[in-house]
């Protein structure tokens, strides 16, 4: 029977959503977080098809819910990738909460989340640009966004983006692993000359693959390759490109988007 992972921002959370789901009688199992992803994690439930009325009812009553996305059973080992935990003086990253949690806009099997972060990302930011060639810095905000394996993670001050991770529990290794890494090139920072140089991991030709090639001009460019050098100078964005927004075209707004994540855009 299909089930789905339902995702809260907090504990308190969580447990209103139990209580609604035994006091309707509806099926549900809890899974907690180990302690290595402690500071970055709440317990999730998933719920068969048959409760999600139960926990609909528990919405319209108020309850709290960073996200959905349909259950995949998560692989065994899956925290065993984890960098050992850096010695440090200082938590620049404090306590990380998810507050949205949904699938992939181009992979629907995959979810996307965005947590916010209790400290201040913003001073890390042009030390990870310095420590992490293969990056991507902007500047404006600032951002900072690299690949985790196949995982897109985009930093700003006080938020962490991802996209494509394979279900919650790669999810917490993700946010985990983004933690350690921050805290890591933080600790190491007296060595590291930082750098805000805008530093672009993505090629014109790459984006003009993902726009429509129509030459519309929609956009305001008489052509999509006009289109395409102006977004990667970051005077441009996605939602410019309307063929790519709906009707034959639409298809390309996943990838645009992805594009302009891993350059830093908004």
């Amino acid at each position: 029977m299909p089930e789905t992972t339902v995702v809260f921002q907090a504990p308190a959370e969580v447990e209103r959503a139990r209580r609604a789901l035994e006091e309707a009688g509806a099926a549900f199992r809890q899974v907690e977080p180990p302690p290595e992803v402690a500071r970055v994690a709440v317990p999730f439930l998933v719920i068969p098809d048959a409760s999600r009325g139960a926990l609909h009812e528990a919405v319209r009553a108020g309850l709290v819910l960073a996200g959905r996305a349909p259950y995949r059973e998560p692989d065994d080992g899956a925290l065993d990738a984890l960098d050992p935990m850096p010695d440090v003086d200082e938590d620049v990253v404090g306590r990380v909460v998810i507050v949205f949690v949904g699938p992939c806009m181009a992979t629907e099997d995959e979810i996307r989340l965005t947590a916010q972060v209790e400290g201040d990302l913003g001073p890390v930011l042009p030390y990870l640009n310095a420590a992490l060639p293969a990056g991507t810095y902007g500047p404006e905000g600032p951002t900072f966004t690299f690949m985790d394996g196949p995982r897109l993670v985009n930093l700003s001050a006080h938020r962490i983006a991802v996209a494509r991770c394979r279900e919650m529990v790669d999810a917490w290794r993700t946010l985990e692993a983004v933690r350690r890494r921050v805290l890591d090139v933080w600790s190491r920072r007296a060595g590291i000359e930082p750098s805000t140089e805008r530093r672009v991991q993505v090629t014109v030709l790459e984006v003009y693959q993902r726009t429509p090639q129509i030459n519309c001009g929609a956009c305001g460019e008489p052509t999509c390759m006009a289109f395409a050098a102006r977004l990667v100078a970051g005077e441009q964005r996605p939602q410019h490109c309307a063929p790519a927004q709906e009707g034959d075209y639409r298809h390309l707004r996943a990838g645009l988007e992805e594009i302009a994540a891993r350059l830093g855009l908004p």
